[in-house]
């Protein structure tokens, strides 16, 4: 019987040894484990400090197209949303009274030059006549008078002429540039008066970028200073230019100061769209910069975890200007220290980690 309660308490004593070792072995395990993390070694380096804003295309040339000359519109060529090249004919006036005179003044030519050419005939006799001394010299000289006065109006008659078929000319009105007819301010059968405006042309050849900034900046931005610009109408395309000019004076609606930038038109891009444009107003050489996932915030501010020997380390940081997934810190970090990257949000202080890669 002491036998069998020996075995028995010796049976028990064993199952609680082994219980007590497996509970101590989880303990241990669980103090153990490390979080899994990515790290990223802080480095400096050169930044652009810019300045963001979000403005207009504009068109270079939105000529207005105006009558030249006085009439009734007879014919439309061209309508609203239309691509026309320089030169051509947009709409006509009536060019009858314009016709008539120009054939008026074609006769009138004619006429003269007939006169012309009979009187230098009678003065080439007259010549003749006068060697022999068959007729006065005054005679003579008359048929000269006459020959001359004969030939001022057909001077005068040419320049009529011409006047006469450069108004008919006016009557039609031509494209002064190729763009495309943005408005159309009249219709067939309008009576219009010299400068009336007919159409409004815009050419997307030439395009002007307007982008607001606040006047706070104002005395950051030079001409010269370069511009990259996109717009949602082709997102695959970036253009890089310069500041053209500076609008003097602020627009009071929004306060703004208003920058220029006149480009080449790719192609694609069209007067009245938005468009993103980034101003580089200076460079901050030397500057700390650290992945934006890496600043993690906690109760005591903005802090990083170092990681010395496997264990993450706390460090409060004081956070600068961002640069896309990046953001410079001002103080709390030096060069060369192993931060926590991924995962950094689940950190606490002296916690273990586990380096799965390391971040570029």
């Amino acid at each position: 019987m002491l036998n069998k309660n020996n075995i028995l308490i010796s049976a028990i004593i064993s199952i609680l040894l082994l219980f007590m070792s497996m509970t101590v072995h989880g303990a241990d395990q669980k103090v153990t484990t490390a979080t899994p993390i990515t790290t990223s070694t802080v480095q400096s380096q050169t930044i652009l400090i810019t300045e963001e804003s979000v403005g207009r295309v504009e068109a270079r040339f939105a000529p207005l197209v105006s009558a030249e000359e006085t009439g009734l519109i007879i014919e439309i060529l061209a309508e609203t949303g239309r691509y026309v090249e320089a030169g051509d004919v947009l709409a006509q006036i009536d060019n009858q009274a314009y016709l008539n005179a120009e054939e008026t003044r074609i006769a009138e030519v004619h006429r003269l030059e007939t006169l012309i050419a009979n009187q230098e005939k009678t003065v080439k006799r007259y010549q003749n006549l006068v060697a022999k001394k068959s007729i006065p010299q005054d005679r003579m000289d008359t048929a000269e008078a006459n020959l001359a006065a004969l030939k001022n109006q057909l001077d005068a008659a040419k320049a009529g002429l011409a006047d006469s078929r450069r108004r008919k000319g006016k009557t039609l009105c031509i494209a002064p540039i190729s763009g495309w007819i943005e408005k159309r301010f009249i219709t067939t059968g309008d009576f219009v008066n010299m400068g009336k405006p007919l159409f409004q042309i815009t050419s997307n050849e030439k395009l002007r970028i307007v982008l607001p900034f606040p006047e706070s900046v104002a005395s950051k931005l030079k001409k010269g200073q370069k511009v990259q610009l996109d717009t949602p109408i082709t997102p695959d395309i970036s253009i890089e230019t310069t500041i053209t000019k500076i609008r003097p004076s602020v627009n009071i609606g929004n306060r703004a100061v208003e920058v220029i930038a006149d480009i080449d038109n790719s192609g694609s891009w069209r007067p009245g769209a938005s468009v993103n444009g980034t101003v580089v107003i200076g460079t901050k050489p030397n500057a700390i910069m650290v992945p934006d996932k890496s600043v993690i915030r906690r109760p005591a501010g903005e802090v990083v975890y170092i990681i010395d020997q496997n264990v993450a380390k706390e460090r409060v940081v004081t956070t600068g200007i961002r640069v896309g997934d990046f953001l410079e810190i001002i103080d709390g970090v030096s060069k060369e220290e192993q931060i926590a990257v991924f995962g950094a949000g689940y950190l606490t202080n002296n916690t273990r980690v586990h380096i799965q890669e390391k971040s570029e």
